[in-house]
This record gives structure tokens, C-alpha cells and sequence, in this order.
């Protein structure tokens, strides 16, 4: 299995109350490496991308035939996991070119969370981050790792993990190794899972996780080892997006700022998008230190 097990789980503690106390926030975000928002975000417009990605699931016959795909009842005769499969790569393409999946990483609310933890003016990744994971996938959980090995840049890189729809604990969702970036980079192996590498977790680390609701966001430091749990729904899709943030005066490397996997261009996703939307290359204006892949 790619997931490992948690000896010691707590439950998620509310962080919003400290949006208005930046100190504070800063401290928690600084000892913990992680914060958990409650209903940060407009559940109707998470719902709104949660339709458009299941609609492409039904599309591709990744649902049950009949039902609503609202329900994300899984295809029982199907396992499709993240990868070079022809089949995720055709349903992929098609979330990458959903112009509200690149807009809620812009979401003014995630903005401000970051605004008040950096405290100074915040440079959205463009390189956002879909996930979905069938039932009965558990070898292909994401393993235990740290974001930075794949960001590079600035390791005060933090990702915004936000379920798309209810996230029950047996649905699967995040599970952060509370203050684990204290422990700085560390040695990875390959594994089997998205990302493909994974790093050693001490049994006795505490790890923070469990259900989430609509309009829920966890953040993390990229040096906070986190996994995804396995989906012992036996019958539901998960899905979830990454994006990830950090200070605009920071270097970042230019693969941050590129389509994920690299299987489109900017101009293949945005074509049939308005000439004017501003979502489109909102980054490109701006006086950035971008820097090359090592």
C-alpha cells in the first residue's frame, strides 16, 4: 500500500479566527507547518467545478451508468489511476482546459489567507494540480512526501489542498505529519502512487486529517510531509485540486508557472477562452526572480 499507517491521528482545528490575528496565524503556521480552514470558500462555486469534472468522468464512462454524476458513484467495472494511462491522460486534458479549475486557485479568499501568512503580496503557481482516485485503489494512494522535492524554488512554497465536494474520512483526503518540515528535506525512494517518490515516516508521528466538508481548505508548508488516504469509500470518485502559493518576491522555478504534466500549452487551454479573461497569463505582468530546473 502507498498510504502508510497513522498511529496517532487528531482531528482538524479551525484556523480562521486567526485571520484576523496575523501573529498568531503566523506562529500556528510556523510550529505546525500546516493550518485547516473551515468553509473558507464558497461551497457553490466548489460544487460548480465539482459538476464540470464529474461531467467529464461521465463522459468517459467513468461513472455508473443511470445515476447522477453529481454522486461520483464509481464505474464498478473500472480502476483508472493517475499516470501515463491513455485513459487519465484524455480525461486530464479535459479538466486542464476548465477555465473555473484555474479560477478558483485564484479565489480572493485563499488570496487573503495568504496575503496575511506571507505578509506581503502573494504569486499563485499556474501549475495547478487535479487529483481523483477511484475506490479500491489503495496501492496507488499518494505516498508520504514533501511538495518542495517537485516544487523547487522557494521552500516558502505552501499548497492549498481543497476537496471538491463532502470529504468524508472514508472517502480518503489529506493527512498532514504535524511538524514534520521542521525536519527540513529529506531523503526520498521511489514509490508506487502519484509523484512516484515517497520518504520515511517515524511510527510515532502525529498526524492531523479526517473528514472534510465543502468549501474546506488545508495549507501546508512544502516541507510538511502529507498523503493522501486511501478511498475505502467502495463505490465513490474523490476529488480533489492542489494549487500552491508563495511570497511574489521569492524566486520561483519556471515549471511553477507551466501547465501540470506538461501535456498542453498555455495556448491549448486557453483557445476557446475570452480574449480579456484575466485569469489568463495573470502572471506574466509581473516582476518575478524565475529560475531554471537543476
Amino acid at each position: 500500500m502507498a498510504m502508510v499507517n497513522m498511529t496517532h491521528v487528531e482531528s482538524l482545528q479551525d484556523a480562521t479566527g486567526l485571520l484576523n490575528q496575523p501573529v498568531e496565524l503566523r506562529r500556528q503556521a510556523t510550529e505546525e507547518g500546516y493550518l485547516f480552514f473551515s468553509n473558507l470558500l464558497d461551497s457553490a462555486k466548489v460544487l460548480n467545478l465539482r459538476q464540470q469534472i464529474m461531467a467529464i468522468c461521465e463522459k468517459h464512462g467513468w461513472t455508473q451508468s443511470g445515476t447522477d454524476c453529481m454522486e461520483g458513484l464509481a464505474n464498478p467495472e473500472l480502476l483508472v489511476v493517475e499516470g501515463r494511462d491513455p485513459r487519465w491522460q484524455e480525461f486530464y486534458i479535459e479538466v486542464q482546459k476548465l477555465r473555473d479549475f484555474h479560477q478558483l486557485a485564484l479565489d480572493e479568499n485563499i488570496i487573503r489567507v495568504f496575503d496575511i501568512l506571507f505578509g506581503e503580496t502573494v504569486l499563485p503557481h499556474s501549475r495547478n494540480i487535479c487529483r481523483l482516485v477511484f475506490p479500491n485503489s489503495s496501492s496507488h494512494s499518494t505516498p508520504p512526501h514533501q511538495d518542495n522535492l517537485y516544487i523547487g524554488g522557494s521552500t516558502e512554497t505552501w499548497t492549498a489542498w481543497i476537496p471538491c465536494g463532502d470529504c468524508p474520512a472514508v472517502l480518503g483526503g489529506l493527512a498532514v505529519a504535524k511538524g514534520s518540515h521542521h525536519q527540513g528535506q529529506l531523503a526520498d525512494k521511489e514509490a508506487i502512487g502519484p509523484g512516484g517518490r515517497q520518504v520515511e515516516v517515524s511510527t510515532d508521528q502525529v498526524w492531523v486529517g479526517g473528514d472534510y466538508s465543502c468549501g474546506d481548505v488545508i495549507i501546508l508548508h512544502s516541507l510538511t510531509v502529507h498523503q493522501g488516504c486511501d478511498n475505502q469509500s467502495g463505490n465513490q470518485l474523490r476529488v480533489s485540486c492542489d494549487f500552491r502559493y508563495q511570497p511574489r518576491s521569492h524566486p520561483v522555478r519556471a515549471d511553477s508557472l507551466a501547465p501540470h504534466m506538461g501535456w498542453l500549452n498555455w495556448e491549448q487551454i486557453y483557445w476557446d477562452w475570452k480574449t480579456e479573461d484575466p485569469v489568463k497569463y495573470y502572471w506574466q505582468n509581473w516582476d518575478l526572480q524565475i529560475m531554471g530546473k537543476n
